[in-house]
């Protein structure tokens, strides 16, 4: 039997066990008081969570960045964008992706995402264990997302022979302010297309 549910057994013990009278706001102190703890863990944990920004490099494969294998843009516009974690009920399958679409300035609503099959060679690690995936690929796919950019952007700025640093993506369009022009994304994809892969050293993130 369930020593719980025999009131008779709860008597041998129960002289033993002593229950404050917590007040309600002793309880918030309290919690102000763990939040606290909390907020500051970050600060206090910094050389650890630098660990984490290359913490895929040391797995297998590590990674790849590189938006000819992670990024493809359709002429009407649609973004398709790879996830190649596997889903595991940790939500990686949009927010990886997401996180690549927010760093291109490509609008969500627009965006497809496809599942990578099993190929570590062309997309990097693809172990999903231990929750980690967002914490490794954050700074990768913010990369590949920047390199997408940059590249819809040399493309406008060649197309309009205007200087590359005159020129923004914003919300699925290129601009090029001082003259108001805009393109999408969709109209600028072949000739994104040609352009080359910039180095990661040299990436502008937002």
């Amino acid at each position: 039997m369930n020593i719980l549910t025999n009131p008779n057994k709860l008597r041998g013990f129960e002289r033993h066990i002593k229950v404050d009278n917590v007040s309600r706001r002793s309880i918030l102190k309290g919690l102000g008081l763990a939040g606290g703890f909390v907020l500051a863990a970050p600060v206090m944990s910094r050389p650890g969570f630098a660990a984490y920004q290359t913490g895929a490099d040391k797995m297998p494969h590590g990674t790849v960045v590189n938006p000819r294998v992670f990024v493809s843009i359709a002429s009407d516009g649609t973004v398709t964008i790879v996830a190649h974690r596997a889903e595991m009920g940790t939500g990686v399958r949009t927010s990886l992706p997401m996180i690549v679409a927010e760093e291109m300035e490509a609008d969500w609503s627009r965006v497809r995402v496809q599942q990578a099959p099993g190929d570590e060679v062309k997309f990097g690690n693809q172990d999903t264990d231990g929750s980690r995936s967002t914490r490794h690929y954050l700074m990768p796919m913010r990369q590949i997302g920047a390199s997408a950019r940059t590249m819809l952007e040399a493309a406008a700025a060649k197309r309009w022979g205007v200087p590359a640093t005159e020129v923004k993506a914003i919300n699925h369009e290129v601009v090029h302010n001082a003259s108001g022009r805009r393109i999408g994304f969709g109209e600028l994809a072949a000739d994104a297309a040609r352009e080359s892969v910039p180095s990661v050293e040299g990436l502008r993130l937002k």
